[in-house]
């Protein structure tokens, strides 16, 4: 999993499918999301990149990005954000991510 900050945002997500969980340590939400986005990514690893950002230590990338509300889970196509979700219950998470993979892979 990698640790987001203003600095290698663009690098990071330049290429292939990006997932980008915005979130906040002290949010009750945020934490309850942790346990499912750990476990999309193992499941997905190798298709897609499970990246974090919290927004307190990075909060120019979280207003560059237009988050307002914790968890957030952006999702980027080659360095082109495609989708912001909020309220995922791992099924759905996975159910996303699947799809945007798809998405990505279809000419």
């Amino acid at each position: 999993m990698v640790l987001l900050n203003d600095r290698n945002f663009e690098q990071d997500i330049k290429s292939g499918v990006s997932i980008v969980k915005f979130h906040s340590l002290w949010n009750t939400d945020s934490r309850a999301l942790d346990a499912s986005f750990r476990q999309v990514a193992d499941e997905f690893r190798g298709k897609a990149k499970f990246i974090e950002s919290e927004i307190n230590a990075n909060p120019g990338l979280a207003k560059k990005e237009g988050i307002t509300a914790v968890p957030t889970v952006a999702v980027y196509i080659n360095g082109i954000a495609v989708a912001k979700l909020n309220n995922l219950t791992k099924r759905q998470l996975k159910e996303q991510v699947n799809y945007f993979i798809q998405k990505a892979e279809s000419p």
